[in-house]
């Protein structure tokens, strides 16, 4: 164990606009529209609204898991300590481990996706897309090292003007759909799949619930609950209203595209609006960078902390920030991006990312059941209404649609998202087994030597 009285600590300077802004931005990334694309393969335009809003009414109940869980444990490594609370120290620190490579991989999916938007907008081929991709990784590095108060302004204004242009150009289309060929597709590719269809529904508020990483830097802890709140009915609207919109305009074809977003507003607005909607993509990759280096590098920086990664993750620059963790993720990002433009990619990344999420759902369904009969006694400032039964059929539900989500690729069926799961996980669970011990000992023996210097220096002061 580290000694932690010895670190810099972070800064609590995060604002309840800033901390919504964050749990909404991180949400609402430019794989989003993938991933309605792929969920009108599976249901009707004009009916798809219904599973965003299903998904986001279950959300809810996820959302009054992580608060009660969140509640407990109030740091930015939250969710390793209730893992590690309600199961096994190493298949809590795997599970832990899998979901910030997951979060990584995410990140870098939706770096290649704005690439190819803007590669599309300009005509350009796929190094230059990378060349864009990295200029936004650098703008998001940049401003993550400047500190969390100017990260979350950058948060805040970035996503009121997405979820307005996204609303606004979602609701013109819906009015006027464009070319009457068009109109004809409207439900073509559609499987009928509404469990499929349930789980793309909620795909799209995947990442709402990081913001839990950022509960030592919020003004208040009451804060996290309410963004979460916010991000969940943001979504909600925002992300029915365009996938409306997205089956109102465009063909099976056009679906599938990496940019389909860009084609919605061109149907809609002409190439004027397609330029808009580029600048839109492009900002979300802001919301998406941003919020998500700011999320996971507090993350990495309280796991290193606990000393189960390599301790110059703890370093903070002047403005505590952790800023190995936030060049890491920019270059790792960066890396992971390249690979997705080569190997294209990016759908099974949508499915994977999807199972995730529904994993690490059903494993906080799974410790709050745990908790509360473990722990009955502890503090929790808020509580998941329906406690024990709700929790444990969360974790059931959930479990079952993790399992769905990573057998299938849009409307076939595909074991690529599995194997690509079973790999993150067993290149984590060897980190686990074989380094960790390592660290650990190393952590305790210059702890002690730090303790023995103390004492040393007691005495010679004593003398």
């Amino acid at each position: 164990m580290t000694d932690s009285s010895a670190q810099p600590a972070l800064r609590r300077a995060l604002s309840f606009t800033g901390a919504s802004a964050i749990s909404t931005g991180l949400a609402f990334a430019a794989i989003n529209f993938l991933g309605l694309g792929q969920l009108l393969t599976h249901v009707s335009g004009p009916m798809s609204w219904l599973a965003i809003v299903a998904g986001g009414l279950i959300l809810l109940a996820v959302r009054s898991v992580f608060a009660e869980l969140n509640g407990m444990h109030p740091t930015a490594a939250g969710i390793r300590l209730w893992l590690a609370r309600a199961m096994p120290d190493k298949a809590a620190l795997t599970i832990t481990l899998t979901y910030m490579v997951a979060i990584v991989l995410v990140i870098a999916a939706d770096a290649y996706i704005i690439g190819e938007a803007l590669a599309y907008a300009f005509g350009n081929g796929r190094l230059i897309a990378v060349g864009y991709v990295a200029a936004l990784l650098g703008l998001a590095t940049w401003l993550n090292l400047r500190g969390i108060k100017l990260a979350g302004a950058a948060e805040r204004i970035v996503t009121t003007v997405v979820v307005l242009a996204t609303l606004v150009i979602g609701i013109i289309a819906i009015a006027h759909p464009g070319h009457p060929a068009h109109h004809a597709a409207l439900g073509a590719g559609s499987s009928s799949s509404p469990i499929q269809a349930l789980v793309l529904g909620i795909f799209v508020y995947t990442g709402f619930e990081w913001v839990t990483t950022n509960a030592e830097e919020v003004t208040e802890p009451r804060i996290i609950p309410r963004a979460m709140l916010v991000a969940v009915l943001v979504l909600a609207v925002s992300q029915s209203v365009f996938a409306v919109a997205m089956g109102a305009t465009l063909d099976g074809a056009s679906l599938g595209t990496a940019y389909p977003q860009l084609l919605v507003a061109q149907q809609a607005l002409g190439h004027a609006g397609m330029l808009v909607m580029l600048v839109v993509t492009a900002l979300t990759a802001v919301n998406t960078f941003n919020g998500g280096f700011v999320t996971l590098s507090r993350f990495m920086y309280a796991v290193a902390r606990e000393g189960k990664l390599p301790r110059p993750l703890t370093r903070l620059n002047a403005r505590a920030v952790p800023v190995v963790p936030v060049w890491l993720l920019g270059g790792a990002c960066l890396v992971l991006a390249a690979v997705v433009a080569a190997t294209g990619s990016f759908a099974a990344l949508v499915s994977l990312a999807a199972a995730l999420e529904m994993g690490i759902y059903a494993a906080a369904g799974y410790c709050v059941w745990r908790l509360r009969r473990r722990e009955p006694e502890a503090a929790r400032p808020y509580r998941l209404r329906g406690g024990v039964p709700l929790a444990a059929v969360l974790t059931v539900v959930f479990a079952l649609l993790a399992l769905l989500a990573s057998v299938s690729v849009g409307p076939e069926i595909s074991a690529v998202p599995l194997a690509l799961l079973l790999g993150c996980a067993g290149l984590v669970a060897i980190y686990v087994w074989t380094c960790v011990p390592r660290l650990e000992r190393r952590e305790a023996e210059e702890l002690a030597a730090r303790r023995a210097a103390r004492a040393a220096a007691r005495k010679a002061a004593q003398r």
